[in-house]
């Protein structure tokens, strides 16, 4: 499945990046695990799951869209 990243995260890993899930899938955090960069180690390094803001217990399947992104600020 393809994983996406925003702003630093995408800074330090590229826009996206093809990742083997299990057949069954995983967790957000399994999957950051797999992905095993310590970027998304960072505090405040959020996720999205099918363009839902999601927590570490939800559960990827192959064919989903995940993206992780740092907190943005703005104004």
């Amino acid at each position: 499945m393809r994983v996406l990243f925003f702003g630093r995260v995408a800074d330090a890993l590229g826009r996206e990046r093809d990742v083997e899930l299990p057949p069954a899938g995983c967790t957000i955090a399994e999957l950051r695990r797999l992905i095993s960069a310590e970027v998304l180690a960072v505090k405040g390094v959020r996720a999205s799951l099918d363009k839902q803001i999601v927590g570490e217990e939800a559960l990827v399947s192959p064919g989903a869209e995940v993206a992780f992104f740092s907190v943005f600020s703005g104004g």
